[in-house]
């Protein structure tokens, strides 16, 4: 059969648009411009270091060759804002505000063309097509003044207790308090701090955030149990508590690092925790008290209250003894069949001696401060008693408080005494 002649007609011009896509492109016209534009200079200079804000009120970028004034755009980075840009020959000037100090900032150029139409080179001088400069600081900087817990302090006591009302079971709770105070008043604005464990290095590290006091010179940031479950605080642990994220109030500084702080952290390592110590926190917080009035002597003078139950709060006034100061006694009868070790565990610092009748001796007593544990408890009395029913007078003050309280607790054995 004959070919139509319809077909031969459209290969024929198939073939001869196959061969026009075949041609290369043709030359540019003599003296025409085919080279991209690019960047010869900035001010300030591709990652300038150490700018600084106030001082800093343009960005100018200078380019190779004359650029179409109304072709590309200039994206800041974050928080940086722009004025209205203007050229000046091959050179864009472009008024900024919002230079934060001590951070990083950028601008990036985007649809820069020449007159002939030729897209900017943005990797000569730039590389990323960005201009990148980090400001410093024209001010002093601000520094870590005092903490709660010092730099690099040893033995820190891993939780705290309170009372908390307002929980959907009210009762006793940990957590642990921290306070940070600065030379100069902070940003509250930024109040993230972050803590990480040094030792347990699986532990994720915790974002903390503080709450400044009014003058903006002090960050108290409380912890509480993480997520994850736990205490506050884990014993016997290496934290860092990273504050590099603050900022000054007057001009945005960031911390003076070497102050204080010696690397812009917080370190501190805690110790153990003190069984014996919180559970009669937890006695000084949600027990009912027992209020007793102390007698003024011993027998056979005086007739003293007894104060000899474990596991009690109570709340002891002092008769007067003298002008301005106080001195009461209270009893304690002993097991019939066990030795203990006896600890008062008090809310304040104060004498405490203990006189065994029937051996008409005083009991050595040892008087300590205690762990910062609960705001009821700040020392403790030690000391130990001998089975057999026998009576001992416990001895408070010469002190000028004419109240004070403490738990009582009894210990069967002193190989068991508490720490």
């Amino acid at each position: 059969m004959r070919p139509f002649p319809g077909t031969a007609l459209l290969t024929a011009c198939a073939l001869t648009l196959t061969a026009c896509e075949d041609r290369p492109t043709p030359p540019a016209p003599p003296g025409a411009d085919t080279q991209p534009p690019k960047v010869t200079a900035t001010s300030p200079t591709e990652h300038a270091e150490a700018v600084l804000p106030g001082a800093t009120t343009e960005v100018s970028i200078t380019f190779s060759e004359p650029m179409k004034p109304d072709t590309g755009t200039l994206v800041p980075s974050s928080g940086l804002k722009l004025g209205a840009p203007a050229w000046s020959g091959n050179t864009l000037k472009v008024p900024v505000t919002g230079l934060g100090h001590d951070d990083a900032h950028s601008l990036e150029l985007k649809g820069f063309q020449d007159m002939a139409g030729n897209a900017l080179d943005g990797t000569v001088l730039l590389g990323d097509g960005k201009l990148d400069f980090r400001t410093g600081s024209d001010h002093p900087r601000a520094s870590v003044s005092s903490s709660s817990v010092a730099e690099g302090a040893q033995g820190v006591y891993p939780v705290e207790m309170y009372y908390d009302a307002e929980a959907s079971r009210p009762g006793a709770y940990f957590r642990k308090v921290l306070t940070v105070t600065f030379t100069e008043a902070m940003d509250p604005a930024f109040a993230q701090v972050t803590l990480v464990n040094r030792t347990d290095t699986t532990l994720a590290p915790r974002p903390l955030t503080g709450q400044w006091s009014p003058d903006g010179l002090t960050l108290t940031l409380t912890l509480t149990a993480p997520e994850e479950g736990g205490p506050p605080l884990e014993e016997e642990s290496t934290y860092a508590l990273d504050l590099s994220a603050l900022r000054s109030a007057a001009a945005g500084n960031r911390l003076e690092a070497s102050t204080f702080l010696g690397d812009g952290k917080l370190d501190f390592t805690t110790g153990k925790r003190n069984g014996d110590l919180e559970h009669a926190c937890t006695h000084s917080l949600v027990s009912t008290v027992e209020s007793v009035t102390a007698a003024p002597n011993m027998p056979p003078f005086g007739f003293p209250p007894s104060t000899d139950m474990g596991h009690t709060r109570y709340r002891l006034t002092l008769p007067t003894a003298d002008a301005g100061s106080h001195v009461g006694h209270t009893e304690l009868v002993s097991k019939p069949d066990q030795d203990e070790f006896i600890v008062l565990y008090l809310d304040q610092n104060i004498p405490v001696g203990v006189w065994d009748e029937l051996d008409a001796v005083d009991v050595p007593v040892e008087v300590s401060p205690t762990a910062a544990v609960c705001p009821g408890i700040t020392y403790q009395a030690r000391f130990t008693v001998t089975q057999g029913d026998r009576f001992y007078y416990l001895r408070f003050g010469a002190t000028p408080s004419a109240e004070l309280e403490f738990i009582l607790e009894r210990y069967a054995s002193p190989a068991l005494t508490p720490r």
